[in-house]
């Protein structure tokens, strides 16, 4: 057996746990210190004590100064002798954002050979301070190969080495992040869910122009137009720059893979974006969206690569609750309602807020019925009251979580046949589901077998029972800004503050309903 243990230190920091080639245990920093995007990779370390591994591998996020490698490498050893942790091998990966982002997406997907796309904000240095932007490779089995790289370049120089492409630019992750901005936004997701407001056609022309074959944005455009949005329509901006993303990665992807039969894997944060993914369905129906597109993803691609090395295995990740089971025993046990599926079902078809608590936290950035905020889809303005309650802007679209049997009934789902991670949006085929249907009538849609999570399905099986509606309308157990919980205690101390509009918290392990008046005196 071989052990992997592999941590990403930088933005988004994670840890991934490998046996042979099986992910045993993945987490997010975040989910763990309650900072948004923490880099505090220290505190993911605290669940092994007096442990030995094969190798443990430290992913340096992007900077790759020679000096900081040392000083890596001297806080892990003092980690690691806190903890007595031991390993046989201990490797350093720096320069390799965009691989293990590549290596993440093809070896969780379940193919033998495929195309990878990665386009993010921005990855690793090269050795002329130019910043990775975009990258494809080609990968068959435990072998790959570079297709093309562009970079940012930092001290704005133009320039074509090899296959790699030198592009004075901005990248597709910061055109979101520019725009987040300038409309003063929480997250790159307002800037999709409002850019569905407005169906007339916008000229993104002019907001960039080829150089090398590939295509230079410009930021000056991008800010005249948001000087227009602000003092016009703020969705001017937001559907500009969607279309914009659309129209030049499918000339991206149409040159990567000539025809509809070829498979292809797509990860960094812009593929975070589900209306994007919905799209790119149509010119390729083989497609598998990492749903660790993310920062976080990285140990978990570098952890893959080099379990992959020693053995290869074609396996599709079947599940993304991979973090952390929960402790009831801070629960009041002799309070608390005893409840089944059914009281649940009923609760939440007569229009109350139901957040569900169970199992290991989903890994990824969706929630996915162990960390949720469950509502009645039936309810014409549900997705507005949640967001006023989340403090999320009111346009923001919620997602649903469909029994799996009834999918194709009510949602066209392309080439699909499921959709277990939420990494695409469909069209709505039938009418009566307002509350999660989005203005352009579409959802963002969890797929759900009674396999994959027992209790959750359970509930949405006894809501269909009641309403004849197969599915619940599911957001994360959060507020803007905030990580999903993670502990009870996370739980807990997320609903008292605002106990009058989340009153309830289902625990299906424990078999109990609590109202936020059994934790009055919690904090």
């Amino acid at each position: 057996m071989s052990r992997i243990l592999a941590v990403h230190n930088s933005h988004n920091a994670s840890i991934c746990e490998m046996n042979d080639n099986e992910i045993i245990y993945f987490q997010e920093g975040e989910r763990l210190d309650r900072a948004k995007h923490t880099k505090n990779w220290q505190i993911l370390f605290n669940k092994y004590r007096n442990e030995k591994f094969d190798k443990i591998i430290f992913v340096q996020g992007i900077y790759v100064h020679k000096l900081f490698k040392e000083a890596c490498l001297l806080d892990l050893k003092e980690v690691m002798d806190t903890l007595n942790l031991k390993a046989s091998e201990i490797i350093y990966e720096q320069g390799q954002h965009h691989f293990h982002h590549a290596c993440c997406a093809f070896y969780n997907s379940g193919l033998e050979k495929s195309y990878v796309f990665v386009a993010d904000g921005g990855g690793s240095f090269d050795d002329r301070n130019s910043i990775e932007a975009i990258s494809c490779y080609y990968f068959s089995k435990n072998k790959y190969k570079k297709i093309f790289k562009v970079y940012k370049s930092t001290m704005g120089k133009e320039y074509i080495d090899g296959k790699d492409f030198h592009i004075n630019t901005i990248s597709f992750g910061n055109l979101f992040e520019v725009a987040k901005e300038c409309l003063n936004y929480k997250t790159e997701g307002s800037v999709m869910g409002l850019s569905a407001y407005y169906s007339f056609p916008v000229d993104t022309s002019k907001m960039a122009f080829e150089k090398f074959g590939h295509f230079q944005i410009s930021q000056d455009r991008l800010l005249f137009i948001a000087t227009r949005a602000k003092k016009e329509i703020a969705g001017i901006m937001c559907k500009t720059v969607q279309q914009f993303l659309e129209t030049t990665v499918f000339k991206y992807i149409k040159n990567i893979i000539k025809n509809k039969k070829r498979n292809l894997c797509v990860s960094g944060g812009v593929f975070q974006n589900t209306v994007l993914n919905s799209k790119l369905l149509d010119i390729v129906p083989n497609l598998y969206v990492d749903p660790f597109a993310d920062d976080s993803g990285l140990s978990m691609g570098a952890a893959l690569w080099h379990a992959n090395q020693k053995k290869y295995k074609c396996s599709q990740i079947k599940s993304l609750y991979l973090g952390d089971l929960p402790n009831y025993n801070m629960l009041p046990l002799d309070q608390g309602i005893r409840v089944s599926a059914k009281d649940i079902a009923e609760l939440i078809a007569e229009k109350n807020i139901v957040a569900i608590y169970q199992g290991k936290n989903e890994t990824g950035k969706r929630a996915l019925g162990n960390r949720s905020f469950l509502f009645d889809p039936r309810y014409p303005f549900g997705k507005e009251k949640l967001n006023m309650m989340k403090h999320r802007e009111s346009f923001r679209p919620t997602a649903g979580t469909v029994l799996h049997e009834h999918a194709d009934e009510w949602f066209d789902m392309k080439s699909k046949k499921e959709t277990p991670f939420m990494s695409y949006v469909f069209k709505v085929k039938k009418q009566g589901v307002p509350g999660l249907t989005h203005i352009d009538n579409t959802c963002r849609i969890q797929t759900l077998k009674k396999e994959q999570n027992y209790y959750f399905y359970q509930l949405i099986n006894e809501f269909y029972n009641l309403t004849g509606v197969p599915m619940v309308l599911n957001t994360s157990f959060n507020f803007a800004g905030e990580p999903l919980v993670n502990s009870v205690h996370d739980a807990i101390k997320c609903l008292l503050p605002v106990e009058t509009l989340f009153q309830n918290i289902w625990f299906p392990e424990v078999g109990k309903l609590y109202s936020t008046k059994n934790f009055k005196n919690y904090l």
